[in-house]
Formats: C-alpha cells, sequence, structure tokens
C-alpha cells in the first residue's frame, strides 16, 4: 500500500483541521514531536508542540502528515511524499537501501514511536520516500 504524505512548515495541525472542516472526517490524534522518545533525535525546545505524525482519511484515501523537522530538506508546494506501507521487513529494507544509495537517508530504519519500524530517504530524483513495516 502507498500512502501519501503531506509535509508542512509549522502549520500541520491547522491545514488538517482545516481540510476535516471540508472532507468531514474524525477527529484526528496528533503526535507532537514532545511526545516522542528523546533517544531517537533532540527536539529544539520551541519545535515540541508541532505535529511530529497524524494521519487522516479522505475518500476512503489514507492519508498521513506532519511538520517537517527543522533542517530537514523540504520546500514550500512540493511537500508530498510516499509512504510505503509493507509486511515484508525485508522488502522495505531492500527498496530503501536502493533508493538512498545515491540519495539521502533522513532516518535509518528503526523502531519509532508511531511504527515497529520506520526509515526515510530522499532518491536522487529528490522524492522523499518513508518505508513502515506493518507485520
Amino acid at each position: 500500500m502507498i500512502v501519501p504524505f503531506m509535509n508542512f512548515h509549522g502549520q500541520c495541525e491547522e491545514a488538517v483541521l482545516y481540510y476535516q472542516s471540508i472532507f468531514k472526517f474524525k477527529d484526528p490524534f496528533f503526535l507532537k514531536y514532545a511526545m516522542a522518545s528523546p533517544v531517537l533525535f533532540a527536539i529544539p525546545e520551541d519545535y515540541g508542540h508541532k505535529v511530529m505524525f497524524t494521519e487522516f482519511t479522505i475518500a476512503q484515501q489514507k492519508v498521513f502528515a506532519c511538520d517537517v523537522y527543522p533542517g530537514v530538506m523540504s520546500h514550500r508546494g512540493q511537500s508530498v511524499s510516499l509512504n510505503v506501507i509493507h509486511e515484508s521487513l525485508e522488502d522495505i529494507q531492500c527498496w530503501f537501501d536502493a533508493l538512498s544509495k545515491d540519495g539521502q537517508i533522513g532516518m535509518p530504519i528503526q523502531a519509532t514511536n508511531w511504527a515497529p519500524q520506520y526509515g526515510s530517504c530522499t532518491d536522487k530524483f529528490g522524492i522523499v520516500w518513508h518505508f513502515s513495516w506493518n507485520h
């Protein structure tokens, strides 16, 4: 399954609530950066209230969203990435390794607060890929 992933620059919660008013989906849960395990990465003090992850459904299509972590390359208007959710961790690791080989690793595949295994990378064409293991 491939899920669109929308990246925002500090307005994720506002944007998702706006979309909710239009598409009438149920109230989303917002995982904030301050809620994340500090073992994964340091969080700037002024960024703790920003959205690390949320998901919602529009017309039977799951959509993920977040506020881009400071320092991660992202340009306003070019803020949709692809999230591959798959049951084979071996496949995920293989795809991640191939796409990041000539690209850039955002986060190595590892256990997170939101997925048993997750990783992200940008391929050589500038497309951001997220990988989530759905065991």
